[in-house]
């Protein structure tokens, strides 16, 4: 059976013994730091690990209760699975102790244990008293139904009890899913001697293994593993609910800042977001507008705060807010952060995100609060319709996978049976493209109108627009997703009789090319015109004139793309040639290098086909473009692709 991944965290008042209690439990002083010796309280988070006795093992993150670092507290509360949380006995509950509880409520921890410490320095009377306070103090919290587990450090009295209890609900805390994609948030980073840069943090979510990309983000700098530790252990694979050491090639501490990320892969940053908060400070308000700082994961950030649904919002109310952040984060649908005041004395409460990469609300339409206000239900059916409506092109639903973490089979129920008439999706052998209705259809339109149009122009012509030229209807937008846009929709309207390929071009079922009989005139006209001047050649000026017909240049050049579409003539470097003249160069071509293999010039062929250098220049030049022949120097000669395809 393979073992969990889990990490408890603790929590509660400065100098209620978090630190001491974790030392008497694992024999390691979480307290390493001289700074924190001196002074007698947790500054910086602490990491060690407890050994249970049915062979698994905890990670431990011990967090400051000091005010001073919420921000700590934060950092290391963003990965625990459970916690401790510890009052001491002789102080009972204290400030820290109300906000650290309201943190991890908002942070969305879920399971625990209370453990009341130096319990040895009052009677059994005030240690009832105490248990009494507890049990109201945690009620409608997730603590409501944990155990009270009493404690002395100093005496180690109940840490059998306290080990017990750890164990009994490791066992019922369910492990974290190792899907998706990898990321932690890298709480400590350092050099070392032979190693070269160590960065640690709690996995939150996925897995990674040695030999995979690691990416750092924001940035999506790419580093590579050179080795693994999961509680100063080397291991092959980091997962889940793991407190992870990465010794990493290509990153120097000067390239980290507080709030990075790895990842497995490269996430898209953002600098705004939607999310749903809830105040828990008492007697706080907050207008429409207000400055907070923002706490995700280990990024500290001064923010605008808009509230959307709401003009103001007091404790113990809950409003949907556009957050605007000053430089990028790494943010993912269903995160929890933390916000406090603008002086950073006070925590004000917190929230969940509910959409990392938003639409601008800034005048508060209704629509856009509406959609907001649904994907805050957390449905995964409105996160899907969100992603579609919000952006300007067609998305693939595995991007839509990645944006919300989740696998991509995870939406394949929703987009089969659950889209509405707004939304259509087409599929290709290895992901489905979705997109507005308005938009297929207005790019139907596009093209219809565009083929409308080029047949308006070039009636005689049988050829429609290729690929390429179509893709010009999504103007700067041309890109691999428009690309597989164009290609699906062109498939389509041909399945459905609206459009007919040939030749690699494209045109209206309906066009057909039909002359009139004075077209037919001009066409026998200008076609027998360019037979007469045999080996040379002629623009469309000379064709005007030579032909002495009464004729716009419009309309000649529509008859000569007539020809060449026929075949009966060769437009190039903007002269006409007559088709029969061209294959007869190109047959005294192979006639004369099938018996002189050592090439033939530009001379020798003016000489063979009594035209002059110029004409000789561009007939060569073609053969050339059309892989018939290769110049080396003044030479040419045949390809080895054409003379394979002759004996064929």
């Amino acid at each position: 059976m393979d073992k969990k991944h889990l990490i408890m965290g603790t929590a509660g008042h400065v100098d209620h013994g978090k630190t001491a209690l974790i030392k008497a439990l694992t024999g390691f002083d979480c307290d390493t730091h001289k700074q924190e010796k001196q002074r007698g309280i947790t500054m910086n988070l602490g990491f060690t690990h407890l050994d249970l006795p049915d062979g698994n093992s905890v990670g431990i993150i011990d967090v400051p209760g000091h005010a001073d670092f919420i921000k700590t507290m934060v950092a290391g509360a963003c990965g625990i699975d459970f916690v401790l949380l510890i009052i001491a006995a002789d102080e009972g509950i204290m400030h820290q102790t109300r906000e650290h509880l309201e943190i991890m409520n908002t942070l969305g921890i879920k399971h625990g244990i209370i453990v009341l410490t130096k319990v040895d320095l009052v009677d059994t009377e005030l240690i009832e008293l105490a248990e009494e306070e507890l049990r109201e103090f945690v009620k409608d919290s997730f603590l409501e139904n944990a155990s009270i587990v009493k404690v002395s450090s100093v005496s180690e009295s109940g840490m059998d009890k306290l080990l017990q209890a750890i164990t009994d609900l490791f066992e019922k805390i369910p492990q974290r899913s190792s899907e998706g994609a990898f990321r932690l948030y890298i709480d400590r980073i350092f050099s070392q001697e032979g190693f070269g840069t160590i960065a640690n943090g709690s996995v939150l979510s996925g897995s990674i293994s040695k030999d995979n990309e690691v990416y750092l983000l924001p940035g999506n700098k790419e580093l590579r593993i050179r080795r693994l530790e999961h509680h100063g252990k080397e291991v092959n694979t980091i997962s889940a609910g793991d407190r992870a050491s990465f010794n990493l090639v290509g990153l120097k501490q000067k390239d980290f800042t507080r709030g990075m990320v790895l990842s497995d892969r490269e996430i898209k940053e953002t600098r705004l977001i939607d999310a749903k908060i809830t105040i828990f400070q008492p007697d706080v308000s907050l207008q429409l507008w207000s400055q907070v700082i923002f706490l995700l994961g280990t990024s500290r950030l001064m923010a605008r705060m808009h509230l959307l649904n709401k003009n103001s919002i007091s404790s113990g109310e809950t409003c949907l807010v556009q957050i605007y952040l000053p430089k990028p984060i790494i943010a993912i649908f269903g995160d929890k952060f933390i916000i406090r005041n603008s002086s950073g004395d006070l925590t004000l409460g917190g929230g969940e995100i509910v959409d990392p990469y938003p639409l601008h609300h800034r005048r508060r339409r209704k629509d856009q609060i509406d959609i907001v206000n649904k994907l805050s239900s957390g449905d995964l059916k409105e996160h899907v319709l969100a992603e579609i409506r919000k952006a300007p092109l067609p998305v693939l639903h595995t991007n839509i996978a990645s944006k919300l973490n989740i696998q991509p089979d995870d939406l394949i129920e929703i987009i089969f049976r659950q889209l509405p008439g707004d939304i259509v999706f087409h599929q290709t052998e290895s992901s489905i493209l979705l997109m507005q209705k308005k938009f297929e259809t207005t790019t139907r339109n596009k093209i219809l109108t565009g083929l409308q149009e080029f047949h308006k122009k070039n009636p005689l012509k049988k050829m429609g627009k290729t690929f390429n030229e179509l893709m010009g209807i999504f103007g700067t937008e041309q890109n691999e997703i428009t690309k597989m846009t164009l290609k699906l929709l062109l498939d389509d309207m041909q399945e459905n009789g609206k459009l007919k390929c040939t030749n690699k071009s494209w045109s209206l079922t309906s066009h057909d090319v039909k002359l009139d009989k004075n077209t037919q005139n001009l066409v026998d006209k200008v076609e027998s015109y360019l037979q007469d001047i045999g080996s040379n050649s002629a623009d469309i000026a000379e064709i005007q004139i030579a032909i002495k017909e009464d004729v716009d240049e419009k309309k000649l050049r529509q008859v000569l793309n007539y020809l060449v579409d026929k075949g009966k003539a060769y437009f190039l470097q903007k002269k006409y040639f007559h088709h029969d003249f061209v294959e007869k160069a190109k047959q005294q071509l192979l006639k004369f290098l099938k018996q002189n293999p050592d090439g033939i010039s530009v001379a020798q062929f003016r000489d063979i086909m009594e035209c002059n250098r110029t004409n000789s220049m561009i007939i060569l030049e073609y053969f050339d473009s059309s892989n018939i022949t290769i110049r080396r120097g003044n030479y040419r000669f045949l390809t080895k692709k054409f003379v394979e395809s002759r004996k064929k």
